[in-house]
């Protein structure tokens, strides 16, 4: 994730119980967040993370759906080039669907665009770092940043996996999600909170331990992780 480059081709306060009335206000939260403006169900494609959605394999009545989310200043064309082929041969009931964020990295051109799952207006941690040091407020303020728009492309991919899920009547034991380096952490943390069928993490989930992903994971899951990287990979933490 701080690679810019593309892939290859292929408090510590107590919780309080929830109330009924506070349960029934996050379903409706939940429900309204699938709705369009007049009420009605949202359509995968209609959404920001499905707009330039690829889908491949069986795309009528899949018994699986297989998600590859794309790595940093990567695209979904890009992303699913030398790898769907390949996939969809070997699961002839799955469709794999290959979405795109929304939000363009600023260096990538129109010839050829590239796309963050991150963005972040304030200062990057990696730069907070470097100038300030590990142990400085503007460090831990860079953090807490990169973890809010994490935590908004969670939210964002969610609703697109539900809607996709309730198109074709599947579940999350129907859910498999497959991440590219920067991809890898929507994968992991998306998978993990909805207890996928599997995630599989290709280049790992880079810096993780720098950017403290694992306070944004459950501390459980019944999800199957694959995880796949060179032995002299540098970026992916072991």
């Amino acid at each position: 994730m701080g690679l810019v480059r593309k892939r290859p081709a292929a408090a510590s306060a107590k919780s309080k119980p929830t109330s009924g009335a506070c349960k029934r206000k996050v379903k409706l939260q939940a429900r309204s967040d699938a709705l369009g403006s007049h009420g009605l169900k949202a359509q995968p494609n209609d959404l920001p993370v499905g707009k330039q959605a690829l889908l491949f394999g069986c795309r009528r009545h899949p018994s699986k759906i297989v998600v590859l989310l794309h790595g940093l200043n990567d695209s979904a064309k890009c992303c699913a080039r030398g790898v769907v082929d390949r996939w969809a041969s070997g699961l002839p009931n799955a469709m794999l669907a290959v979405p795109q964020s929304p939000h363009r990295t600023s260096w990538s051109n129109d010839v050829d665009p590239g796309y963050t799952w991150t963005p972040v207006m304030a200062l990057f941690s990696f730069e907070a770092r470097r100038r300030y040091g590990s142990e400085s407020a503007e460090f831990r303020a860079s953090i807490q940043e990169f973890h809010k728009s994490v935590r908004k492309s969670c939210r964002m991919l969610n609703t697109w996996l539900d809607a996709m899920l309730d198109k074709y009547n599947l579940t999350n034991n129907d859910l498999v999600l497959t991440g590219f380096s920067q991809g890898s952490i929507l994968a992991a943390i998306v998978g993990a909170k909805r207890h996928a069928r599997g995630v599989i993490v290709c280049g790992g989930v880079p810096f993780a331990g720098v950017f403290e992903l694992e306070k944004l994971m459950p501390s459980k899951s019944c999800m199957k992780v694959l995880a796949v990287n060179g032995t002299k990979d540098t970026v992916v933490q072991r």
